[in-house]
């Protein structure tokens, strides 16, 4: 009895040490993952409000952006774990965008970063330049673009209300997550069928501001018309047919003029109804400005009638000289005292000739003719300059079609440097001056076709254009490429071997980028300038003679490969490995005197080893805003003359204008808000060519076309001269023609009878 006691006693032990030691253990044994926890997760932004649910818990985001909530486990946490779309404020939403790793690892007390989108309830109100509101019904259409390409077009009531946008988005950092912010553009504003805002110009970011302000460029514009001879003012008002088909009837007011004070920037076709004749004139607003037109008056008809009559009797006279003689017979004689003398009752007889005499010559062959022919010609000579349009005072090559004036011969190549790394957002960084043509994206066909035609205008023989391989550039490079084949104009590379970083890119990496270009263009006539392509390799003075020699060996024969050597040390290591030198100095000040002399030095051990030497020429210098530390004013055009001066007399083999449009250094001849066109023009008057060059204010103002043609008045000169001339000139025909009436002989058959 008493052993089953203490056997029982002992069983009870080792249950309860079973129960104590052994269960405990095994249930520590299970992984943290699968036990009962809190997961603390941290939003990204930080963000109060974000609700997340799982395992029917709810919970919300405080003002730091944290959240608790419990959980059952944490295995397979992340399909269970909802994160809902929530309006945290009245203009404001999150979406889920992605987590930081796997939301198990919270079992470990770690915060769980979640990544979240974020959507921006944005409106928008117009104003004009003068800052007066603008209706937002007149605009029927905009475009707003993200700067990931998000698009938003919005038409008729859409434009006047608000929109949801997106306004962050995450991405991994090396430290996390991270909030990216969004901006948007605006790409266009339709209004009367134009765009009134240059493209990409005005740059909104939502995080910051849901409220835009959009600035449209209307214009004060005052019109007036007069006669076309008599200078006066005339008609009753104008006809303004705009982009759209829209027509719009202005009356003049007392003063003869008819003032809009808010047009809309674009090209109109204007006519003048009342007073005359007036013809559809296409006339570009850009500018506040003042527009006169030209209307044909009945006084202006009556003049040009006279005048055509007048010339074709003229004409007839000179023709029939026995008309004349008769007209003058006609008329009284007048003696010496005075006194008229009564004419001849008896007509003066033909003569016949002396026997062995020529015979006198029919009026139609008479010996004077060449001289009435030579005053009927320049009869017509006067008539026909009044018809002729008068020769422009510039060349205005902002639009298609343009006449481009031909430089004078010059001695050597004249290139500009030029950039095809322009996007819209590039303008809004290290710039204080912008293009006239907008701040243009460098993908836009046009835009190239508007610099070339600019820089032909102005005697510049071609671009040496700042590529590398990339598919961007090289998709921009074969669109140059083109736009210059279609003008005739001349290209040549300067491949870009510095990063951004200014350090040299490999040797394999160049060596593959010349091989590409090679290999795609070597042949195009478009690269001709010295026989073959010129390529200029910046960086390559960074290199020995041997490193040069196996990077661009390959290449050599069918491009020409030039350096971009600093001094006379960097030629000379060189040791011809390279095909010439192109210095690219835009910083230098060229009125200190001190340039001409190192760029002559140069020139002449570059030429002493048989090389091409580009020689530069720049009109200043400001890269400030980008880490430079001095300044060359411009100094309305000397310095670049100064500059184009020490060019000349280094006896260059071609010269490289610093450059077409590096805005950030601001070395650019482009014509810009800053400085218009005087630089541009300066060099073109150094280069001897004569033209003003002038261009439209913003790349997206609409062309004119092609036109051809003479002017509205010549026209209608042309016309009445024509109605007038042709049936005289039938019946003089007829006339000379028609047989001698029967009984009738000329002068010489009479003679020839009478011998």
């Amino acid at each position: 009895m008493t052993r089953r006691v203490v056997r029982a006693a002992l069983l009870s032990l080792v249950a309860a040490a079973f129960t104590v030691v052994v269960l405990p253990a095994a249930a520590s044994a299970r992984p943290p993952s699968a036990r009962p926890g809190t997961l603390h997760l941290q939003t990204v932004p930080p963000l109060p409000g974000v609700v997340v649910k799982v395992d029917g818990q709810v919970a919300r985001s405080d003002a730091r952006g944290r959240l608790r909530i419990r959980v059952r486990d944490f295995v397979g946490l992340e399909k269970r774990l909802v994160v809902p779309e929530t309006r945290i404020s009245p203009d404001r939403k999150v979406i889920f965008d992605r987590f930081r790793g796997n939301p198990d690892a919270g079992a470990r007390g770690r915060a769980v970063e979640l990544g979240l989108r974020t959507a921006r309830l944005v409106s928008w109100s117009f104003l004009d330049r003068f800052g007066n509101v603008v209706p937002a019904d007149r605009v029927s259409a905009m475009r707003l673009r993200s700067n990931t390409g998000e698009i938003h077009d919005l038409t008729g009531a859409g434009v006047a209300q608000p929109r949801w946008v997106s306004e962050s988005r995450t991405q991994q950092g090396p430290q996390g997550l991270v909030s990216k912010q969004l901006y948007y553009v605006v790409d266009s504003a339709m209004v009367d069928g134009t765009s009134v805002v240059n493209r990409a110009g005005q740059k909104f970011v939502p995080w910051e501001q849901p409220a835009w302000v959009v600035q449209l460029l209307f214009f004060r514009v005052a019109f007036t018309a007069t006669d076309m001879f008599f200078t006066r003012q005339v008609g009753d008002g104008i006809e303004l047919t705009r982009a759209d088909g829209g027509v719009e009837r202005l009356p003049f007011s007392r003063d003869g003029t008819a003032v809009v004070p808010d047009l809309p920037r674009g090209t109109y076709t204007i006519t003048v109804f009342g007073g005359g004749v007036s013809f559809g004139r296409p006339v570009s607003i850009s500018k506040d400005q003042e527009v006169t037109l030209t209307v044909i008056s009945l006084a202006d008809m009556t003049l040009v009638t006279l005048a055509v009559l007048v010339v074709a009797v003229g004409l007839i006279l000179l023709g029939r000289p026995h008309l004349l003689a008769r007209l003058r017979r006609a008329g009284p004689a007048v003696t010496a005292d005075g006194e008229r003398r009564p004419r001849s009752r008896h007509r003066r007889r033909w003569r016949r000739p002396r026997a062995g005499a020529p015979p006198r010559l029919p009026a139609e062959d008479d010996r004077s003719a060449p001289l009435r022919a030579g005053v009927t010609l320049a009869l017509l000579a006067a008539l026909a300059v009044p018809l002729l349009p008068p020769a422009p005072a510039r060349a205005d090559v902002g639009h298609r079609g343009d006449i481009t004036p031909q430089p004078a011969a010059a001695p050597v190549p004249v290139l500009a440097y030029y950039y095809i790394w322009f996007n819209p957002t590039s303008w809004n960084r290290a710039k204080i001056d912008y293009p006239l043509l907008g701040r243009y994206s460098s993908d836009d066909i046009e835009i190239m076709r508007r610099h070339v035609r600019m820089a032909k205008s102005a005697g510049i023989n071609g671009f040496l254009v700042s590529w590398k391989h990339s598919p961007q550039l090289d998709e921009r490079l074969a669109k140059l490429v083109e736009v210059a084949r279609e003008e005739h104009f001349r290209l040549g590379i300067v491949y870009q071997g510095l990063d951004f970083a200014r350090t040299p890119l490999a040797f394999d990496t160049v060596r593959t980028d010349l091989t590409y270009f090679a290999t795609r263009y070597a042949t195009d006539p478009v690269f001709d300038i010295f026989g073959r392509p010129v390529v200029i390799w910046t960086g390559s003075d960074r290199f020995t003679a041997a490193q040069i020699g196996a990077t661009v060996g390959g290449v050599r024969g069918k491009l020409l490969v030039l350096g971009n050597a600093k001094s006379l040390e960097d030629i000379e290591s060189s040791q011809g490995a390279l095909d010439g030198q192109a210095y690219y100095w835009s910083s230098v000040d060229p009125t200190a005197g001190t340039s001409g002399k190192k760029l002559a030095e140069m020139s002449r051990a570059v030429h002493q080893r048989g090389g091409l030497w580009i020689a530069p020429v720049t009109p200043g210098f400001d890269a400030r805003l980008v880490g430079g530390k001095r300044e060359v004013p411009r100094r309305s055009g000397d310095t670049l003359r100064a500059s184009f001066a020490a060019a000349r007399l280094s006896e260059p083999d071609a010269i490289g204008v610093i450059s077409w449009n590096e805005f950030s250094e601001n070395t650019h001849i482009e014509p810009s808000e800053r400085f218009s066109a005087a630089d541009i023009n300066v060099l073109a008057d150094l280069l001897g060519v004569r033209v003003d060059i002038a261009v439209p204010a913003d790349s997206s103002e609409p062309g004119d076309g092609d036109h051809w043609g003479l002017s509205a008045w010549a026209a209608l000169l042309v016309a009445g001269a024509a109605a007038v001339l042709l049936p005289l000139g039938v019946l003089l025909q007829r006339r000379r023609s028609s047989p001698s009436p029967p009984g009738r002989t000329s002068g010489t058959e009479a003679g020839t009878a009478d011998q």
